[in-house]
């Protein structure tokens, strides 16, 4: 097993016909003994257009599972499923009559603990770019599939997955109320593949993430905001104090540090961006310092307009005009301290 790519060999610790169990968690396991046409025409749970098969090769592994043609379609056996967000798309109807023209959607499946076989077109699905990507959230907006802001949710995972990898990171985000969630559809070009492990073991909950998460991971954020209504991108969803590019970069930076841990990979330019982070920490602490001007200056001004109806100032407006050159000094050095979004990307 060691050298399979889909195989956890940096966190595993045993194993055994239908479970794997490694230092984050457990995930039931389904690998047969030899893969036949016996072990496939077995398969039960299965939905969707089945297809009748008469035989079939394996044309690839990757870190998903093992790619075989089998005739017409294309299968992808899943030993350790992570869930049913590839299929879920095509198995309920609205989100399939909503994606269909955006996704190469599985067209069968066979259900064990997850995701265990999905049957996709033979043909290869087409690349993500700005405008395919942005033509598939667009539908999941207009369907109705887009959820509010969930920074609660987003962040907490953050910390779970901080604590098990020990990164040494701390980072909590207030996002802006424009950054909505979408569900996890994880692309391998325009086609839903099932989750990565490190994923589904560091946080089991269904949470949808930023639908703006998804452009920076793909390096297309730029071109796709020419598709996407303006609100969903404009400066307060992207600037880093209303956890903005710089935080979902950290966010994808934590995701991919842990496929690293599992696979036993090295991922040294991950781990230089990891030691950089309390540089990125230390600027948004300043900017606070700066910004603790506005709250004195509002005070200020409050305690001066009372204080002037009480009598108490023969020329109030040395006061006034103090705490508003607070004000203003303070907004200024705030505004202007800000790193510009678009280095973070």
């Amino acid at each position: 097993m060691e050298g399979l790519p889909w195989w956890p060999k940096g966190i595993v610790q045993s194993h055994d016909e239908s479970s794997i169990y490694t230092s984050w968690g457990t995930k039931p396991f389904h690998y047969p003994a030899e893969f036949t046409l016996e072990w496939w025409n077995n398969l039960d749970k299965t939905w969707g257009e089945w297809p009748k098969v008469e035989n079939f090769e394996q044309i690839d592994e990757d870190r998903h599972g093992i790619w075989f043609d089998i005739g017409e379609f294309k299968a992808l056996v899943i030993p350790i499923p992570t869930g049913k967000t590839a299929s879920r798309l095509s198995r309920n109807p609205q989100l399939k009559a909503a994606l269909k023209a955006h996704l190469q959607l599985p067209l069968a499946g066979c259900d064990k603990d997850g995701d265990h076989v999905l049957i996709y077109p033979k043909e290869e699905p087409v690349e993500v770019t700005a405008e395919s990507l942005a033509g598939l959230h667009n539908a999941l907006i207009d369907g109705g599939w887009g959820t509010p802001n969930d920074e609660y949710g987003w962040n907490s995972r953050l910390k779970k997955m901080e604590d098990t990898l020990k990164t040494r990171t701390l980072w909590r985000a207030p996002h802006n109320f424009n950054t909505i969630g979408i569900p996890r559809i994880e692309l391998h070009g325009m086609r839903p593949v099932p989750l990565p492990l490190p994923d589904a073991l560091l946080w089991s909950q269904d949470t949808n993430l930023p639908m703006i998460r998804q452009a920076i991971e793909h390096g297309v954020v730029m071109k796709w905001r020419d598709f996407i209504s303006s609100k969903y991108w404009d400066d307060d969803v992207m600037r880093m104090a209303t956890g903005g590019v710089a935080h979902h970069k950290y966010d994808l930076n934590i995701q991919s540090k842990a496929e690293a841990v599992a696979f036993g990979t090295e991922c040294p330019e991950v781990d230089e961006y990891l030691k950089g982070v309390d540089r990125i920490q230390a600027k948004l602490g300043n900017m606070r310092l700066m910004k603790m001007g506005i709250p004195l200056a509002i005070f200020g001004l409050l305690g001066t307009f009372w204080l002037d109806r009480a009598g108490e100032f023969d020329n109030p407006s040395i006061g006034y005009w103090t705490f508003a050159l607070i004000w203003i000094i303070s907004s200024t050095l705030y505004t202007f301290s800000e790193p510009d979004w678009r280095q973070a990307l």
